[in-house]
């Protein structure tokens, strides 16, 4: 009974990855297919890397996803730390509520935020279309999950090792920056490594706010599978999988060398 369990368990788990993989691994390999169209395999080519490197509106793409992403970190995790802060530390009226309406651009769906901020942008506050309103949608998304990354780690926190540096004679902001700001940071680097896919990869928000002539990544991605360039988004979405994997690769590869 337990060896049929083991091996159903193993199916299932089989099942699960192939279901997760098998699309990638093969935009992976069509991404090194000689078909324009990259939906058939018609011998080996590097020539949509080279095709994608040498474009000048794939660079603008990236540069553009690139510069909002950036900025939406540090925005967001300092904004984030320091209203998970308040939120933790302090009491006041309707702080439950804040805390809670917090929760709202991470569980609402990306079309109802991206349609109120459209109408918010164009009818309420009259905010051009463009680089203002990418980073202020995308500070707006990004935010909250820093606030509860934070809050999470605060609720593990032993403060009274706060106490104790005021106690010794230290002002509040030596105590912030000696004492708090170390024990939060685990969770202000955790929020920057989430933010940054969020924001580099979101679509649905951008296309919205974006307005005319203003391409991230992701737009372009959209704009040449409507036209047809298959394979250059092939070669696009390779790197993209293959970066984060020799990334968490390395990471791996230097705690162990740190725990040796």
């Amino acid at each position: 009974m337990k060896s049929l369990t083991g091996k159903t368990l193993l199916a299932i788990a089989t099942l699960t990855y192939l279901f997760m993989w098998v699309p990638t691994i093969t935009l992976i390999v069509f991404s090194f297919s000689n078909d324009k169209l990259g939906i058939r395999w018609e011998g080996f080519t590097l020539k949509w890397y080279a095709e994608i490197f040498n474009n000048a509106a794939v660079r603008n793409a990236l540069e553009m996803s690139l510069i909002i992403a950036i900025t939406t970190i540090v925005v967001s995790t300092l904004a984030g730390t320091v209203t998970a802060y308040g939120l933790y530390k302090y009491k006041f009226r309707g702080k439950e509520v804040i805390r809670m309406s917090l929760l709202l651009p991470i569980v609402m769906p990306y079309i109802v935020t991206a349609g109120a901020l459209l109408v918010f942008f164009t009818r309420v506050v009259d905010i051009p279309l463009g680089y203002p309103s990418i980073l202020i949608a995308h500070i707006s998304f990004s935010t909250p999950l820093a606030v509860f990354i934070v809050l999470g780690r605060m609720q593990r926190i032993d403060w009274t090792l706060e106490e104790a540096s005021m106690d010794l004679g230290a002002g509040r902001l030596t105590t912030w920056r000696r004492i708090t700001l170390p024990l939060l940071m685990p969770a202000v680097i955790a929020s920057a490594v989430l933010i940054f896919p969020w924001s580099f990869s979101d679509f649905t928000i951008t296309f919205f706010v974006a307005g005319v002539g203003n391409t991230t990544l992701p737009i372009y991605v959209y704009s040449a599978l409507r036209w047809g360039e298959t394979a250059a988004v092939n070669a696009i979405g390779a790197i993209f999988v293959a970066l984060p994997l020799i990334g968490l690769l390395l990471m791996n590869f230097f705690q162990k060398k740190r725990v040796i």
